[in-house]
C-alpha cells in the first residue's frame, strides 16, 4: 500500500526498501547530512530532487505496492533479470547483489518483516557512522552492512571493542573496526570496493 501527495506521486510507507528490492536504507546517499541527502525510495521529498524510474512506475505507480517483492511476476520480471545481471558485471551496480534475496525474503515473510530487518541494520550503520567514521569510509560501512553476514558483521564490531584500549586515538579504533570488518569480507568472499568497469 501506497499513499499520495499532493502533485499525485505516490509516497511510500517503507521507503528504506527500493522498488526494485535495493537497499535504500543503507546507501550512503540516504545518510547525508546536506540538501542533497536522497530521502529514500518515493519517501517525503523524493520527487523534488529524483525524476522517476521504470521500477516506481511499474510497481508503485502503477500497481500500488511498495515494492516488486509484493508482485506475483516479479520472479520472471524482465527489469529484475536484467537488473540483476547488470549486479553481477558492473561496479555501479554493486549495491544491487542483494536485490534478488531482498525480493525472496519479502515474497517469503512480507514488507513488515523486512522493514524491521532494516530498521535494525540501519541503526547499525548509523552507530558505525556517529562513532567510526573518519570523514572517507561511509561507503565501506555501508557496502559492509549491506553485503556482509549480518549476525556476523555485529560479532567483528563486538572483536573490535575488545581490542581498544582507553589510550587509543579515533584513528586507531576506525582502523581496528575497518581491518575486522574487512577479514569478514575476505572469508566470506565480499568485495567492499567499487569493481574496475568491464
Amino acid at each position: 500500500m501506497v499513499k499520495t501527495h499532493s502533485a499525485n506521486h505516490p509516497l511510500k510507507i517503507h521507503p528504506t526498501v527500493g522498488a526494485c528490492g535495493l537497499d535504500c536504507g543503507l546507501c550512503p546517499s540516504f545518510h547525508r547530512e546536506t540538501s542533497s541527502r536522497c530521502p529514500g525510495c518515493c519517501g517525503p521529498g523524493f520527487w523534488d530532487v529524483h525524476p522517476g524510474c521504470s521500477f516506481i512506475t511499474c510497481c508503485t505507480s502503477h500497481n500500488r505496492i511498495e515494492t516488486c517483492g509484493e508482485c506475483n511476476e516479479s520472479e520472471s520480471c524482465p527489469r529484475i533479470v536484467a537488473l540483476l545481471e547488470k549486479a553481477r558485471h558492473s561496479d555501479s551496480f554493486i549495491s544491487y547483489q542483494t536485490i534478488s534475496a531482498n525480493l525472496e525474503f519479502i515474497r517469503n515473510n512480507g514488507i513488515l518483516e523486512w522493514a524491521k530487518q532494516q530498521d535494525e541494520k540501519i541503526a547499525f550503520l548509523e552507530k558505525l557512522l556517529a562513532n567510526y567514521f573518519d570523514g572517507h569510509s561511509k561507503t565501506f560501512y555501508c557496502l559492509s552492512v549491506q553485503l556482509l553476514p549480518f549476525n556476523e558483521l555485529k560479532a567483528s564490531l563486538v572483536i573490535a571493542h575488545k581490542q581498544m584500549t582507553q589510550r587509543m586515538d579515533s584513528k586507531l579504533k576506525i582502523k581496528l573496526v575497518k581491518d575486522a570488518f574487512s577479514e569478514l569480507a575476505a572469508k566470506s568472499g565480499v568485495v567492499l570496493k567499487l569493481r574496475k568497469g568491464n
